[in-house]
């Protein structure tokens, strides 16, 4: 009993001085290949495959001492929109890993460790920053059709874009944000078997490649000690 209840504080005094923030996003996405194979039968003038989504994640912040560089490690979660072609039913998601880093050009030599509330400047100045994030997706494929086919696949890839960050107060700050995300190819194992006569045998690999809108809400539970 002693135990649990010293994990138990250890545990809720590391969240009253974490600084976390929670992510959701919606945007278009291309997976050229797949696309490609699931209308190799009929005509794609008005081709839509897996092509809206929306993702959610949460993350930790943490930055460099002297520098307006800031790191945010992601764990999160994407939905594609399911698709229907020639027969076929195609659903995609993905487990993702991702190290956001945003870069804070007009305010690079800011060195006070505080919310963006309390910091020096207009809302351009100390909000605008660059975004470039690393990344691996793990998707979940399936595909039913005659057959019905599950597969998974690993890539990776970098999404990169523009943000600002909006301090709404101490404690909360609001962070919406345009990027271009590039995934390197995945494979999607057996997928042949899902249509009536394929053309070809073996596996399919796709990239991915897509545009989408996020925002981010940061809270910083340390708000009441920070340093200047």
């Amino acid at each position: 009993m002693r135990k649990i209840l010293l994990f138990f504080l250890l545990v809720t005094n590391g969240c009253l001085f974490a600084q976390i923030g929670i992510r959701g996003g919606y945007g278009t996405s291309h997976f050229d290949t797949w696309q490609g194979y699931a209308y190799s039968r009929i005509d794609s003038k008005n081709a839509s495959f897996l092509q809206n989504g929306w993702n959610v994640g949460i993350d930790y912040w943490f930055r460099l001492k002297s520098r307006r560089i800031e790191f945010m490690p992601e764990i999160g979660f994407s939905q594609f929109a399911p698709s229907n072609v020639d027969g076929v039913d195609y659903t995609l998601s993905s487990v993702n890993a991702i190290f956001n880093v945003h870069v804070y050009p007009l305010d690079l030599a800011e060195d006070c460790n505080c919310p963006t509330f309390s910091k020096q400047g207009n809302t351009i100045k100390k909000g605008f920053f660059i975004h470039v994030s690393p990344l691996l997706r793990y998707y979940l494929q399936n595909a039913k059709g005659i057959q019905e086919v599950s597969a998974s696949a690993l890539a990776g890839g970098v999404r990169a874009g523009l943000g600002i960050d909006v301090g709404l107060s101490d404690f909360l700050t609001l962070s919406p944000m345009v990027a271009y995300e590039y995934t390197t190819s995945a494979n999607w194992k057996n997928l042949v078997a899902a249509k009536e006569q394929p053309i070809d045998n073996g596996d399919i690999s796709s990239t991915h490649s897509g545009i989408s809108g996020m925002v981010r809400m940061g809270f910083r539970f340390n708000a009441g000690r920070r340093r200047r």
